[in-house]
């Protein structure tokens, strides 16, 4: 998708990191997602997400990071899982607004982001990538799963808010066991302490 000098050639350690976020979007994937649905996933890390999608029959999965230290990772286990067909990686820079739609995100059914608000300019960023989503590709879904502990989600709310017209009714909703997305964003909030490693 993109490839550009700010590709991280130096690996993040938050890039390698099963968050409590990616086990609930993982959860979330199990009871909500259609298993005919393609599905993108921003920021996928060592891509806990994408590979539950892929175990679940999703015919195509898009596992996008910025780190390919995480990239690698992902397609390490696409390999030894014999899912190498149905898993693309790719770089992909949450930051870039402004990205035609040869470069912009690939075309899915479903689009995850988990835990990827690091600084104020991904969470930004992020907004403008969701709100680019919804207005363009008709039939989509956007889930985002952040820890309530993370600081740049309030900024990532505060700037989707203000790109689609100050919408009082986008907010966090708390995830619960069982309840899942009641339209075509869903803003999911984990509370860690809650989250099951087992």
């Amino acid at each position: 998708l993109i490839n550009s000098p700010s590709s991280s050639s130096n690996p993040n350690f938050l890039a390698t990191q099963v968050w409590p976020s990616a086990r609930v979007a993982a959860q979330c994937l199990i009871q909500f997602m259609d298993p005919s649905w393609s599905v993108c996933e921003f920021g996928c890390g060592p891509g806990l997400p994408s590979l539950t999608a892929a175990s679940l029959g999703s015919p195509l999965v898009h596992a996008t990071d910025l780190d390919t230290l995480a990239l690698e990772l992902v397609q390490s286990a696409a390999l030894e899982q014999n899912w190498k067909e149905r898993i693309q990686t790719s770089v992909f820079d949450l930051t870039r607004r402004n990205v035609d739609e040869q470069d912009g995100p690939p075309q899915a059914d479903l689009y995850l982001l988990s835990d990827v608000f690091e600084s104020a300019k991904v969470a930004e960023g992020a907004a403008h990538t969701v709100d680019r989503l919804l207005s363009s590709r008709e039939g989509c879904r956007v889930w985002v799963f952040a820890q309530s502990d993370r600081s740049q989600r309030e900024f990532f709310l505060e700037k989707l808010r203000e790109i689609q017209g100050n919408d009082p009714t986008l907010a966090w909703v708390p995830y619960k066991e069982g309840e899942g997305p009641q339209q075509s964003l869903w803003l999911c909030s984990i509370d860690e302490t809650t989250v099951s490693y087992g």
